[in-house]
């Protein structure tokens, strides 16, 4: 139940008051109970009441904090990434490009892919922003830090570059989403070697 000052009271087994959560701590087990929601129930069948319910408090803390069920997934999705690795300037460019992809495939299984997968099995029919929501969480992160790399070393024309800096993550999300096993070390480097360096023209010039 609500408190009167706007923290949470958490039943214990007992349905005796166990403890009072507020802030961050709310917040936090808010966001756990949508990931486990996610990979548990799926996108489609995921809903305020359910996460309400797992995370232990009521829907009126939800709404204070998000409006709707897809803020509240676009939140606990980009909760769940690390923020991409800062790639420093000296960095060769096929060195950074294998480091970001690593990264985002690091992540994204390390964070429970299930939660990725369901939304993207959801598809753009469940809702008009979902397929936005989800680069937004996942790969667009990764594909802005890679366009940063790419223009560094002056291989492809402005017009170009967001075109190949999707081309990696694209393949590492499809890879997640489509229920495969985590790229190997060996796979990340083919898909820099075979993919993205023969499209960015005279990337490292001596």
């Amino acid at each position: 139940m609500a408190a009167s000052d706007g923290a949470e009271t958490v039943s214990g087994e007992s349905g005796a008051p166990a403890q009072r959560r507020r802030g961050e701590a709310l917040r936090r087990a808010i966001l756990d109970a949508v990931i486990e929601q996610l990979g548990t129930e799926g996108y489609a069948r995921l809903s305020t009441n359910k996460v309400a319910a797992a995370a232990g408090t009521g829907k009126a803390a939800l709404y204070r904090r998000w409006r709707n069920k897809d803020e509240l997934v676009r939140d606990a999705l980009r909760d769940l990434l690390p923020a991409p690795p800062e790639i420093l300037p000296e960095t060769p460019l096929r060195e950074g490009l294998v480091a970001l992809l690593g990264y985002l495939n690091q992540a994204m299984y390390d964070s429970r892919g299930a939660p990725f997968q369901a939304v993207a099995a959801a598809g753009a029919d469940q809702t008009s922003g979902l397929r936005e929501l989800f680069h937004e969480a996942v790969a667009g992160p990764c594909e802005r830090r890679i366009a940063e790399l790419i223009r560094r070393h002056g291989g492809v024309t402005a017009t170009d570059v967001s075109v190949v800096a999707a081309a990696g993550p694209a393949m590492i999300v499809y890879h997640c989403v489509s229920g495969q096993a985590k790229s190997t070390e060996q796979q990340i480097e083919a898909i820099v070697d075979d993919l993205l360096l023969p499209l960015v023209r005279h990337a490292e010039r001596p």
